[in-house]
């Protein structure tokens, strides 16, 4: 049996969109065929709570933890230290390889959302002969804001990309600007979504649904604020007290309204994995936002969030409101499985939403095609499959 390394910042139970995707993917995989490493982080993994159960997988925390990486780097930015991303990025090399050898490991899948992961990760399988293949969730080189961090981004892109022997990305936009950019192909794996826990949950007859709640499930960061804003500020214009936004999220109250979040919204605790069908279900519609000002427009324009496999598989109108060139904009428009408001106006977005609680037949036709593109593009064990394939499992 070959033995893989899954390298990621998130892993199940984690909080994250890329911790369920991967459980998603892993969840029927032999355990003894792989092991998960990822970097410790008392806040990922000791605060927020558990977004689905665990892999049984070995599992290894690699040093120093990330808030003390993130630190070294803040402080290596400022004061231009590069001799620390090379001290930092030799000693993860280090522990990869430590554990690769223990482990016995046949091939290397490292994921993005850590600076560090993905160039070590080359560096301890091209040192141990070992095939990498990259998981490409976000624009890697772009996730970083600061010159120098992208700098060190762009220069390991190109060599992990041209070496890798699989690539995998989750739409159609990040394989065509990977594409233009570097001349490569990759594989898409729209991120999975196991239809058996919608259809097992509530029955679509035995839901009386509330037209008036707009529900938002998961994480909000700079990749979201703007939206959220202009949503908040439709709900305004309408004039409409009884219509309240219900945001399902790890992040604080407090966090949310330092960022201009408040007013119609009530803001819930984070829920456990199995409870989020019933919530998504229930809704009048579900909001599905990203920013129209954020630090890093090409991640926002190649983004595609985790929970849109769920969005779907809801059989509940979407109303998407993100930016005119994004691939989830142009998803939903293309598929016409949401309702697109894709400038950055609010006024559009009241109509938007006055329209979907008006309009009996859009909410029946948008439900009706999400559903089909759930089977189509985001059902796991088509991902599944297509995951071993790359990795010859």
């Amino acid at each position: 049996m070959k033995k893989f390394a899954l390298i990621s910042l998130g892993l199940p139970p984690s909080q994250s969109g890329q911790s369920m995707v991967l459980y998603h993917l892993l969840k029927n995989t032999d355990p003894k065929g792989y092991c998960l490493i990822t970097l410790k982080n008392i806040h990922l993994y000791g605060h927020l709570g558990n977004c689905s159960t665990a892999l049984k997988a070995p599992t290894y925390f690699i040093q120093p933890e990330y808030q003390i990486v993130r630190g070294l780097v803040r402080c290596a930015c400022v004061l231009h230290l590069s001799f620390i991303f090379n001290f930092l990025l030799s000693l993860r090399v280090y522990q990869f390889k430590k554990i690769l050898k223990k482990e016995k490991c046949d091939a290397v899948v490292v994921c993005t959302g850590e600076l560090f992961d993905p160039p070590a990760a080359f560096l301890a399988s091209q040192s141990l002969g070992l095939p990498l293949f990259f998981y490409i969730f976000d624009y890697y080189s772009r996730q970083w804001t600061h010159p120098i961090q992208r700098v060190f981004a762009e220069k390991y892109e190109r060599i992990i990309l041209k070496s890798s022997s699989g690539i995998i990305v989750p739409n159609e936009c990040l394989y065509e600007e990977y594409r233009t950019r570097y001349g490569i192909a990759s594989t898409v794996i729209h991120n999975p979504v196991d239809l058996a826990e919608y259809e097992s949950c509530i029955t679509a007859d035995a839901i009386t649904h509330d037209n008036k709640n707009i529900i938002y499930t998961g994480a909000i960061y700079v990749a979201h604020y703007s939206a959220f804003k202009n949503l908040l500020f439709a709900l305004n214009l309408l004039k409409r007290p009884d219509i309240k936004l219900h945001i399902y999220t790890p992040q604080s109250s407090i966090r949310l309204s330092m960022n201009d979040i408040s007013g119609a919204v009530i803001i819930h605790k984070h829920q456990p994995a199995h409870m989020i069908p019933d919530i998504q279900r229930n809704a009048g519609f579900l909001f599905l936002p990203l920013a129209f000002n954020s630090p890093f427009p090409e991640v926002i324009k190649t983004s595609a969030p985790g929970k849109i496999g769920e969005y779907l598989a809801s059989k509940r109108p979407i109303l998407v409101h993100a930016p005119k060139d994004s691939f989830v904009s142009w998803y939903f428009r293309k598929y016409h499985c949401g309702l697109v408001v894709d400038q950055d106006n609010p006024q559009l977005l009241a109509q938007a939403i006055a329209r979907l609680l008006e309009d009996t037949q859009l909410q029946q036709t948008l439900s009706e095609n999400a559903y089909v593109r759930t089977i189509e593009d985001f059902d796991i064990h088509n991902a599944q499959k297509k995951f071993n394939e790359i990795l010859e499992l």
